[in-house]
């Protein structure tokens, strides 16, 4: 049977059956336990958390159906006040390809909707794909990688740090605040799967737990380490240290010993990869090879612009800077590389696989328009304005069309600035579209500035829309100094 065929009959046999998520009951739990057998190898950890999840007052444990049978669950839970966490997506196997995903996914947004949410977050396995297209499908943005590592509890000295006193709090909190633990992590700390907001609240909390230590022992600390128990198998996982290297492997040491302390044969540690991961795997958590976890956050941090996509924003800034992009990446390169390397032979490789080509696709595109001109003064001046497009401001590809008569710039959905070939010139028309921009008194080389009177606004004083006659190769600084202006009203505009 065909792939086509297979996926028409699955669509057709989805078709026949009743779907519903709903909020979990005490009789879907046979069901949903028998369904977890299923699920990594039969070591999920659904066995251990339901009965709790199921009584939860925060949040919401769902349930999905199909003829009335539970086949999956999701769970909604408030790690603190604005803080939501989504965790316990499963599918039973047999009904994968279904569109059952995408309904858990739509009821999970629902009830986090109910919880007020400053922030909607959750962890997967780095190899989980159809955890992570869920991700990239919904406009959540990996925010940290982590290593899950564990240690086996042996022979260790004593503690050899201390553990912090209510008057540690400031001090603590600005070291975990300045350090690059906390900046890998994107501020969040992992306790198993959970990744809570390392706030000065739940610093707070943990230090009256005394689940923070700092090193030395006197004086001025200059390592901190935080541990928390797991919710799912109650170890102790250490989520947060930094410092000094050989501060960071005493302090990894100490968790092990406190561990042993509490009568535990092993602890966990979750922490960004890299140097702290590394070291912290050297010191005792070398049971396993680090396995890999990545954190995503609902939205683009930093990013509130709701007329261009977050992607789009990177994009242009990729092609406005994509020669000091080539070069940084190429230095990289170069510079691990097993063998001595030539850079343009680098940065050729970088532009067929890494980043777009931008000059080649930019001379691609309005080569018909290009060659339709009939001097090279023209071509000149076309060139040079559409590279300010694109070195300065990013806009190419997608952005950019042409035909032999018209070349046409798009911004945010919407045409910016057109080119028009005549028998002596270029018109280059910019706006409407993108606010008053345009002083009437503005001096630009051009044969010819034309403002458009229609888009004339009396409360400012100036002009939407205007059109340069360009003739000259001087006139591309005038085209340029007008593209800025409208880009700069573009860019302000919200």
């Amino acid at each position: 049977m065909s792939p086509r065929k297979r996926i028409s009959s699955r669509t057709s046999t989805s078709l026949k059956h009743s779907f519903s998520v709903r909020r979990a009951r005490p009789a879907d739990r046979e069901a949903i336990l028998d369904m977890s057998k299923h699920i990594w190898g039969g070591h999920d950890y659904m066995p251990l958390v339901w009965d709790r999840w199921l009584v939860e007052k925060k949040g919401a444990l769902l349930t999905v159906t199909v003829d009335g049978r539970p086949v999956g669950t999701s769970k909604v839970s408030l790690l603190a006040p604005g803080e939501v966490w989504l965790e316990g997506l499963r599918l039973h196997p047999d009904y994968h390809g279904l569109g059952l995903s995408k309904r858990i996914h739509r009821a999970t947004f629902r009830e986090a909707a109910k919880l007020n949410p400053r922030t909607v977050r959750y962890s997967t396995w780095i190899g989980n794909e159809a955890s992570r297209r869920i991700a990239e499908k919904n406009d959540f943005w990996q925010i940290a990688r982590t290593g899950w590592m564990w240690g086996k509890i042996g022979k260790l000295s004593p503690v050899k740090g201390r553990r912090a006193a209510d008057d540690d709090l400031d001090t603590v909190v600005r070291f975990v605040h300045g350090s690059s633990c906390y900046e890998a992590t994107n501020g969040v700390a992992g306790v198993g799967w959970t990744f809570p907001e390392l706030t000065r609240r739940r610093i707070r909390h943990l230090l009256s737990l005394g689940r923070i230590v700092v090193f030395p022992r006197r004086g001025a600390f200059r390592a901190v380490a935080m541990f928390d128990i797991g919710k799912i198998d109650d170890d102790v996982c250490l989520g947060f240290v930094d410092g000094p290297d050989e501060d960071i492997t005493v302090l990894a040491k100490d968790i092990l010993r406190i561990a042993a302390d509490t009568g535990r044969d092993e602890a966990s540690a979750m922490l960004p990869m890299g140097r702290i991961a590394d070291l912290v795997h050297a010191a005792g958590f070398d049971e396993w090879q680090p396995i890999r976890a990545v954190v995503y956050e609902l939205g683009a941090r930093g990013f509130s612009d709701k007329d261009e996509a977050f992607e789009d924003v990177l994009s242009r800034t990729v092609r406005s800077n994509e020669s000091d992009v080539l070069d940084l990446l190429a230095d990289l390169l170069m510079e691990r590389a097993p063998v001595a390397l030539a850079k343009e032979n680098v940065r050729d490789f970088i532009t067929r696989n890494f980043i777009p080509d931008t000059d080649r696709q930019l001379v691609g595109s309005i080569e018909g328009f290009f060659l339709a001109l009939r001097t090279d003064t023209l071509r000149s001046v076309l060139r040079g304005t559409i590279e300010h497009f694109h070195t300065r401001h990013g806009l190419a590809g997608d952005a950019l069309s042409a035909t032999h008569k018209l070349v046409s710039v798009k911004h945010r959905g919407r045409r910016l600035a057109t080119v028009r070939a005549r028998a002596a010139s270029l018109h280059l028309t910019l706006g409407p579209g993108f606010g008053p921009c345009f002083p009437p008194d503005l001096r630009v080389r051009a044969s010819e500035t034309r403002f458009h009177e229609k888009t004339f606004d009396r409360a400012s004083g100036r002009y939407e829309s205007m059109t340069l006659v360009l003739t000259e190769k001087s006139h591309i600084k005038g085209a340029a100094k007008a593209i800025d202006i409208i880009m700069k009203s573009a860019d302000t505009r919200r």
